[in-house]
């Protein structure tokens, strides 16, 4: 989950922010900057795939959590979370490289100058794989299987723990409150995005107005926005799913006001005749 997080944080700011001086303020280093050109998008689709497969495997490890087989909750372990996530990095860092070669700035016949994509069966790929599998059919459909399962298995063993005297811990209850809090956000967030682009290459060879294009141009600009929704939410949805993560929040910003109207122990010498002072904290000792 951490490693999760330090990835939607990057997220937010290289692809959010970089999108919004681009949508909102035009202003677009990546039409100036070849080198940031190549690096941002190979940069956002490493920090997507990676992002994306992290939450998948947090809900199968959810899944194994709550499972009443002891076999496959032993299959959660550290040892193999950090197997797991090795691989996923190098997975998603390999599967970017090509668009440091692929990605240029490319200026038309018109003048304008934009930072695409130059190999014709890479971009495909892209459109057809990334954006729409990657991005959108393989993470939904793995964490809803998933999902379902944890919630099956949950709903089942509340029914026999009278029996059995079995239950989950309190910690492993609210991991799974929040990651279930946390799949149903990223669906929200995900599948807008999922829709413009499958319908996007449903119409390509269909004859479209003008005024066609600006209305799925505004579209597909605000679920681009809206997709980076999901890089947002863990931090409520943990707070909204868990009254331990709450109060370490709070506890976290009573001592860092706490601290701020504190201030720092300054120490300032003076002297009175022959006698040197020093003041901390408002209090005065001879020196």
């Amino acid at each position: 989950m951490l490693t999760k997080a330090m990835l939607e944080s990057s997220a937010l700011l290289v692809g959010l922010g970089t999108r919004i001086l681009s949508a909102g303020y035009q202003i677009d280093w990546s039409l100036t900057n070849r080198a940031w050109c190549k690096i941002r998008r190979c940069w956002i689709p490493t920090n997507n795939v990676i992002s994306f497969s992290l939450l998948a495997m947090q809900s199968i490890d959810v899944f194994l959590c709550s499972s009443p087989s002891a076999t496959l909750r032993q299959k959660s372990n550290i040892k193999y979370a950090r197997l797991i996530v090795i691989g996923i990095f190098i997975f998603g860092f390999l599967h970017s490289t090509p668009f440091l070669f692929y990605q240029d700035i490319v200026t038309s016949a018109s003048g304008a100058t934009s930072c695409i994509t130059i190999n014709a069966a890479y971009n495909q790929y892209q459109t057809y794989f990334l954006n729409l599998c990657l991005y959108v059919i393989i993470p939904i459909a793995v964490i809803s299987i998933f999902g379902l399962l944890t919630y099956y298995n949950i709903h089942s063993l509340n029914k026999q723990q009278q029996q059995q005297r079995r239950t989950l811990s309190t910690l492993s209850r609210q991991m799974t409150r929040m990651s279930m809090y946390n799949i149903v956000i990223v669906i929200l967030f995900v599948a807008p995005y999922g829709i413009i682009q499958l319908y996007a290459l449903l119409t390509t060879s269909i004859a479209k107005t003008s005024s066609r294009i600006a209305q799925e141009n505004v579209a597909s600009t605000f679920s681009s926005i809206y997709f980076y929704g999901a890089f947002s939410s863990s931090f409520y949805c943990y707070c909204v799913s868990s009254r331990r993560f709450r109060e370490q929040v709070w506890a976290i910003f009573t001592n860092l006001s706490v601290n701020i109207r504190r201030g720092r122990n300054q120490v300032q010498p003076f002297s009175i005749g022959n006698t040197r002072f020093a003041t901390v904290q408002n209090q005065s000792i001879r020196i």
